[in-house]
Formats: structure tokens, C-alpha cells, sequence
């Protein structure tokens, strides 16, 4: 498999002692992602030798790039204050929600596309550093990047990918589904 696009990044408040999720959005279009999972090791020697080794899942690293950091996402992920005239605030008590956090891939097997969602159980973000740069002789863009942790849910899941579909479409409806944001369609 040869990944080679990403779109619809999704975010939907996790309400941590329930599980559930609510008020899902998309947070701006997918730049880029990346998920790196970490772990806790352990290794037993005895005899000069290693006899035993464990692994065991800690956190996942994620950071999301996207062309633009909604209002409803700066309440949500960074718990900034967002006045009726779209002022937002900053303050120093801050705190976001953990999230549900979702996004398609787009990957080449055996010479067709194929499309899977993935979500990110529970994730708490933080802001990156912001940088801003004048024009000169030519425009640059500059895009935010959202930095988080992914931790496992009340069922002990970190991620959950669907099985490989046919259009993004059906992933956004697979990612909507699984933050119970839309009824799943009965086939019988």
C-alpha cells in the first residue's frame, strides 16, 4: 500500500466518563498528520541473557496540520473564550476538551485507491507556536499545526481504523458513525 492523500479532519467533544461524543466539526482541510505511538518497555536479563521483554502501549503523539484553526475548534481544543463579535481570549486558566479526532487516507492497492478513515479515541491538544513573516519578493504560506496526545478511552482503545471503502464519502460517514453524530444506515 502506497498512502498518498489526506482529508476531512473531524473533531467531536469526548465526554470522558460516558464515552459518548457530541458536536462534531470539521477543523479546518487536512495539510498533514502524523501519529506516533508510544510505549513503556521493559526487559528482564538473567543468565547474562535477556529472558523477557515487555511492551505496553503509553500515549500517541499527533500533530495535525491544517489550513485554518476554526472559532468552534479554539473553544473546544484550547478553551479560549470566544465573544459574540468573534474576539477570542486567551488566558493563562485555559484548558481544552479531550477530543475524538478523525481524518481519511487515501491509499494505492494493487493499482486502485482505496480510502480508510482513522480516529483517535481520545486526544487533548495544545497550541503550537504561532509565526507570522511579511511579503517580500514572493508569498509563503503559513499554516497552523496542532500538537496533541492521544491516550486510550474508557475501553481501553487508542484508534480505531475502518475497513478499507470505497470513496471519502463513505469514510466521513464511518468517522461520523463512530462518534455516534448520525444514525448507521441498517442493511439488511
Amino acid at each position: 500500500m502506497a498512502n498518498f492523500g489526506l482529508s476531512f479532519p473531524t473533531i467531536a467533544k469526548l465526554n470522558v466518563e460516558t464515552g459518548k461524543y457530541s458536536n462534531a466539526f470539521k477543523c479546518g482541510s487536512a495539510i498533514n498528520t502524523s501519529v506516533t505511538p508510544n510505549y513503556n518497555e521493559a526487559a528482564l536479563f538473567a543468565d547474562n541473557v535477556q529472558k523477557e521483554t515487555v511492551s505496553e502501549f503509553k500515549n500517541a503523539t499527533v500533530e495535525l496540520g491544517v489550513d485554518t484553526v476554526p472559532v468552534e475548534a479554539a473553544e473546544l481544543l484550547f478553551g479560549h473564550k470566544i465573544a459574540e463579535d468573534g474576539t477570542e481570549t486567551s488566558n493563562a486558566d485555559d484548558s481544552g476538551a479531550y477530543v475524538g479526532s478523525g481524518f481519511i487516507t487515501s491509499e494505492m492497492i494493487s493499482g486502485k485507491t482505496k480510502y480508510r478513515a482513522c480516529l483517535l479515541t481520545k486526544v487533548k491538544f495544545k497550541e503550537n507556536a504561532e509565526s507570522h513573516q511579511t511579503k517580500g519578493d514572493s508569498i509563503q504560506f503559513s499554516t497552523p499545526t496542532l500538537s496533541g496526545t492521544a491516550t486510550v478511552n474508557n475501553k481501553k482503545d487508542w484508534r480505531i481504523k475502518s475497513p478499507y471503502l470505497e470513496s471519502e464519502a463513505a469514510c466521513d460517514e464511518w468517522i461520523l458513525q463512530q462518534l455516534d453524530c448520525v444514525e448507521p444506515e441498517i442493511t439488511e
